[in-house]
């Protein structure tokens, strides 16, 4: 197979691999299925996914730089077939585990395998379609895994109905949902196919600094224990407001960690996080409204692999975010235009910022899947039981989320995050170019 078709194959399998990976890191709960269990039970439980995604995006920072040290094609992709694999063989055994404590047990499995395949794929994206390829498959399931998990009911009668969290299981499935088998096995397919046809080694810089993983390590601190303080102060600005200013400082120590463009990925990564935040509407479960919204992601992606520009990109997703500033009259008109927008936008300023070093990816993808301040503060309190069954809440997005109580607040704060990423992200440049 010539160059150019192994390094199409490379970019289907890091697509493929960062969405299936990610799906497992967000690991979306099974609206329709209730669990039996005392309260410190469904706690422990809940809070278990979100741990087991922070323990899965430190060990893809430690896999890639391994990896990219290592130097080897063949073996990134090996090492992220087997993450899917694990992941494949969770999907397997949670269909038929009700216990508790093997719910527990799989979660963390399955941010072990999410790990591991993440990680694998940092390593195989030797050239920037590859990357730019894995930060869109990331960005997508951020953003649909909710919605293709558990589609809005648009009839009276729904499977939502009837159960309770105390509830036994009244329907066949799984507390959380799996990656589906028709990522899995293509994402697992293009690995296996990438390590047969892989020659030589990885083009991407190896590096040896272990920067990346104190950088990882900060981000996932900071983020849930900003995320665990404000559990019960969402929409306290006087609780909101501090610890927002301290996550975004944190952040910035860790881009500054890392060299110039790869912290400049991460200060994008966080802006796109912050745009997100405000929007409170969703394209529904149809399949058409989430094939638009995938189309317009690879569109921006597409854009920005060309024509690169970070500063743009940064800033259009400030003037995203700003639009919830505009308070008009037909408020959801305003929001369904934010969140059409926020696809092209993102897949832009995400491929006009893809790192240097293979490692740093998913040094930034780490905030997209981490629950965090930047995820609740000024978020209205969710309706379900279940999130009062963790210390970290996740963030709250699509139509059946709660109003935030003060949307122009919201919108404020997290414009002005995005502006200091902006800041930030020029001066590392600067500093970048003068060393």
């Amino acid at each position: 197979m010539s160059r150019r078709w192994v390094a199409v194959l490379d970019s289907a399998a890091a697509f493929l691999v960062a969405a299936t990976a990610g799906w497992a890191l967000t690991a979306p709960v099974a609206e329709q299925i209730g669990i039996a269990g005392t309260d410190s039970e469904l706690r422990l439980l809940m809070t278990s996914r979100p741990l087991a995604a922070a323990i899965g995006v430190v060990l893809a920072v430690a896999v890639a730089g391994a990896l990219a040290r290592w130097d080897s094609r063949a073996a990134a992709h090996l090492v992220a077939g087997s993450g899917l694999a694990v992941l494949g063989l969770v999907a397997l055994v949670n269909t038929q585990a009700h216990q508790l404590e093997w719910l527990i047990a799989l979660s963390y499995l399955a941010g072990i395998g999410a790990g591991l395949a993440l990680g694998g794929a940092a390593a195989c994206a030797a050239d920037r379609y590859a990357a730019v390829a894995l930060a869109a498959g990331a960005f997508a399931v951020f953003l649909l895994a909710d919605l293709v998990a558990n589609p809005i009911p648009t009839t009276e009668t729904s499977d939502y109905q009837g159960w309770t969290a105390y509830s036994l299981p009244t329907t066949e499935g799984t507390m959380v949902t799996d990656p589906p088998w028709w990522l899995l096995l293509p994402a697992l397919g293009c690995c296996v196919a990438g390590a047969v046809l892989a020659r030589g080694s990885a083009t991407a810089p190896a590096g040896s600094s272990r920067r990346p993983l104190y950088a990882v390590a900060i981000v996932v601190v900071t983020g849930l224990v900003s995320n665990a303080v404000l559990g019960g102060h969402r929409g306290d600005w006087s609780v909101a407001a501090p610890a927002l200013a301290l996550l975004v400082v944190a952040i910035v120590i860790a881009a500054f960690l890392l060299d110039g463009r790869d912290g400049v990925f991460l200060l994008t990564a966080t802006a796109v996080l912050a745009a997100a935040a405000p929007v409170i509407v969703a394209v529904g479960g149809e399949w058409t409204g989430i094939a638009i919204l995938l189309a317009l992601l690879v569109a921006g992606a597409a854009v920005g692999s060309r024509w690169a520009n970070p500063t743009l990109g940064l800033m259009l997703l400030a003037v995203d975010a700003a639009a919830g500033l505009a308070g008009l009259n037909d408020a959801w008109a305003i929001e369904g235009i934010r969140y059409l927008a926020l696809a092209p936008i993102a897949g832009y300023a995400l491929a006009s910022a893809v790192p240097r070093r293979a490692v740093s990816v998913p040094v930034g993808l780490s905030v997209l899947f981490i629950p965090s301040a930047l995820t609740i503060a000024g978020q209205g309190t969710g309706t379900w039981l279940r999130d009062q069954m963790s210390l970290f809440d996740q963030l709250p997005r699509g139509l059946a989320s709660p109003t935030p109580p003060d949307p122009f607040a919201l919108s404020l704060a997290m414009t002005l995050v995005i502006l200091a990423c902006v800041e930030a992200a020029h001066r590392l440049r600067q500093r970048d170019q003068s060393t």
